[in-house]
Formats: C-alpha cells, sequence, structure tokens
C-alpha cells in the first residue's frame, strides 16, 4: 500500500491550496512525491504555501485564478496543458461559507455561494477531465463537500445546497468516468478547525465548546486529519473507490 500512496512526481492540482485544508493537503501530496499545482485566488498565501513545501523538500508551481470564474478556469487550463501531458489527480478544495436563511438571501450572495462552491468544482472538472483522461494509469477527482451537505444545519442553507450539489455532482460523474479510468469521490468533513473557522468563533468560547461537545470524539478536527483521507482518495491505494462520499467528522453525525 505504502507504494501505491505515492505520486512519482505526478501533477497534482489542489485548488484553495493558500490555507486551511487546502494548504496542508498540498503539504501532504508533496510528501507523498507529487508535483503540487497551487491554485487560489490571491498569490501571497499560495506563495506561502509553496514556500512551506519549499523547505521541506517538495515541488510545486502557485498559479493564481478564480475558479469560479470561467475565463480564469481556462486561462488556468491552458498553462497547465503547456507544461504537463496529463494530471493525476484533481482536489476541488476552493470554498466560502456564511450563514444565512432562504428568506433572508440575497440572489447576489446565494450566486457567490453556489458559485465558488458548486460551479467552481463543474468548471475546474470540465475543464481538467481531458488530461486526467490522459493519465496513462487512471486518474482521480476528489471534491470537498461537508456534513452540511448530509445533515440539515440551521442556517446555512445556501451551504448545504451547495455542498449537497457537490456530493450528488459526484456522483454523476463517477457513473461517467469511472468506466473511462478517472475515479470520482467526495469528502465531507466535520468541524475543522482552520483559520476561517476559529474567526468565526473568535470571543465565543462556549460555542465553539458546544460545538466540540457536539462530536463524539469530543474536539474539532485538524486540516491535516482531512487531508490525509484526500490524499488517499486521489492516490492508487484507493483504486476501487468510486463514487463514495467519505464523511471524517469525528463522529459528528452519528447520534
Amino acid at each position: 500500500m505504502l507504494e501505491e500512496l505515492k505520486f512519482g512526481g505526478a501533477a497534482v492540482i489542489v485548488t484553495g491550496a493558500g490555507s486551511g485544508i487546502g494548504q496542508a493537503t498540498c503539504e501532504i501530496l508533496g510528501e507523498l512525491g507529487a508535483t503540487v499545482i497551487l491554485v487560489g485566488r490571491r498569490p501571497e498565501p499560495l506563495q506561502e504555501t509553496a514556500e512551506r513545501m519549499r523547505r521541506a523538500g517538495a515541488t510545486s508551481v502557485a498559479l493564481p485564478a478564480d475558479v469560479s470564474n470561467e475565463d480564469d478556469v481556462a486561462r488556468l487550463r491552458d498553462a497547465v496543458a503547456a507544461r504537463w501531458p496529463y494530471i493525476k489527480a484533481l482536489v476541488n478544495n476552493a470554498g466560502n461559507n456564511f450563514r444565512s436563511s432562504v428568506a433572508e438571501l440575497s440572489t447576489e450572495k446565494w450566486r457567490e455561494l453556489l458559485g465558488v462552491n458548486l460551479e467552481g468544482t463543474f468548471f475546474m472538472s470540465r475543464a481538467f477531465l481531458p488530461l486526467l483522461l490522459q493519465a496513462p494509469d487512471g486518474a482521480a477527482i476528489v471534491n470537498v463537500a461537508s456534513i452540511f451537505g448530509v445533515i440539515g444545519p440551521a442556517g446555512y442553507a445556501p451551504y448545504a445546497a451547495a455542498k449537497g450539489g457537490v456530493i450528488a455532482l459526484t456522483r454523476q460523474m463517477a457513473v461517467d468516468y469511472g468506466p473511462r479510468g478517472v475515479r470520482v469521490n467526495a469528502i465531507s468533513p466535520g468541524p475543522i478547525l482552520t483559520e476561517r473557522v476559529a474567526g468565526y468563533y473568535k470571543g465565543r468560547e462556549r460555542d465553539m465548546e458546544v460545538t466540540a461537545k457536539a462530536v463524539v470524539l469530543g474536539r474539532f478536527g485538524r486540516p491535516r486529519e482531512i487531508a490525509n483521507t484526500i490524499a488517499f482518495l486521489a492516490s492508487d491505494a484507493a483504486s476501487y473507490m468510486n463514487g463514495a462520499n467519505v464523511v471524517v467528522d469525528g463522529g459528528r453525525t452519528i447520534r
């Protein structure tokens, strides 16, 4: 299995690579020998990830792009295709979140959230499937969804809709492209203590404690704990997994 986890220098794309789960995923994929293409809207966080990887002896290339913008994605695809004949894996991790009920939600904010979480997953998958299909020993797409796409969290209607859509899109692409050598799986994290999540709870220690106690393990997860599963799904070690939604939530959804 250890050999099947290794990428042997093959190119892998990770969106939302500048922080949190995306940054941790890049680092682990680099440790496993992948050439990681770092994608995100802002160049500075990507350079930070690239520097962290460089210090660890891993190989990466930072290519800024907004995954919710079709033109940006097209430019990204052309830049990647000019350098690599195929892509071994695509990790659609870029996302955003905010709290709102349907009645209070503007059309603009609805489209903003679906644009990053759902449309971005679609745009990136559509753009890079031709390069994934060229991988000589098969390839993989890993879509980062959420337990909010499975359960019904109060006050998160647009995010739940977007992540539920990501899970459904994952299943459909698995049906369409699994027979052609591209496995497609999703991962649904539970409460993960990224910098952004820590910002939500700033000054609200009681709320943070309540969230942690709702998890069977009694704590938030760490970005690297999600990244480990993403790297597994992207690797040949998961060669018989296709169309799955892997819930990694410390037991949050089982009680």
